[in-house]
């Protein structure tokens, strides 16, 4: 078996960013009340990511699946994932404009498989962060996103030549993510839903193969907020 691991160091230009971000929402925070109303939403959603996608003019440069398809065969599966969300925005509101900061946790696992039975695992971890602006409507409350963050992947690969078998665990991460997202949120006074779709570009290298697998692309995405 072969490993390669350049994955999950700590960058401390994201500690800073996240750390910078914090002490914005905690200023905010401290003077608002005086001035204008602050909000704070938790979200739970999920739903579906197609990593085929183009990321809606953003930069995707995906030729790992193609790679592989040259020499094992057809890919038996679509190359959509069903990613989990957990999500956190903090915005405040002057009269119906609202604008603020996001932050997301995604995760997402599949297993892919060829014809010639070779396969793979794809594990992906994203922390995304970035900046929001909503319209505070008497229904409903339109927003439109963007920002950064990292993804945080690991593949393991087992794939057929002849009569040899290759595994290989390959460990990687993409810190030049960049998204942005178009959705709405519908109230039912503390809680309500939310929908969104989002483009992101998140372009890794494979060490295995120096070829690059998107781990972005194009999610639409429903679930349930918390207002507090």
């Amino acid at each position: 078996m072969v490993k390669f691991r350049t994955l999950f160091p700590i960058h401390l230009n994201q500690i800073i960013c996240i750390g910078f971000l914090w002490m914005s929402l905690t200023c905010f925070t401290g003077n608002a009340y005086a001035i204008d109303q602050t909000f704070s939403y938790l979200s739970v959603f999920s739903g579906s990511q197609d990593l085929s996608a183009s990321p809606g003019g953003l930069g995707s440069e995906s030729n790992y699946f193609e790679w592989l398809e040259e020499s094992h065969g057809n890919l038996e599966e679509n190359r959509k994932v069903q990613p989990s969300v957990i999500g956190f925005d903090f915005y405040r509101a002057s009269g119906v404009v609202a604008s603020g900061f996001g932050l997301e946790i995604q995760r997402y696992k599949k297993s892919f498989n060829f014809s010639d039975g070779s396969g793979l695992t794809l594990e992906a971890l994203g922390v995304l962060y970035g900046f929001n602006f909503y319209y505070r409507g008497d229904f409903w409350f339109p927003f439109f996103g963007f920002g950064t963050g990292n993804y945080s992947t690991k593949i393991q690969e087992t794939l057929y030549s002849g009569s040899s078998v290759t595994e290989t665990t390959v460990f990687g991460q993409v810190d030049t993510t960049v998204y942005y997202k178009l959705g709405a949120r519908i109230p039912f006074n503390s809680w309500g839903l939310v929908l969104t779709q989002q483009f992101t570009s998140a372009n890794m290298e494979v060490a295995s193969a120096n070829k690059n697998v998107a781990l972005g692309g194009v999610s639409t995405l429903f679930g349930l907020y918390y207002g507090f």
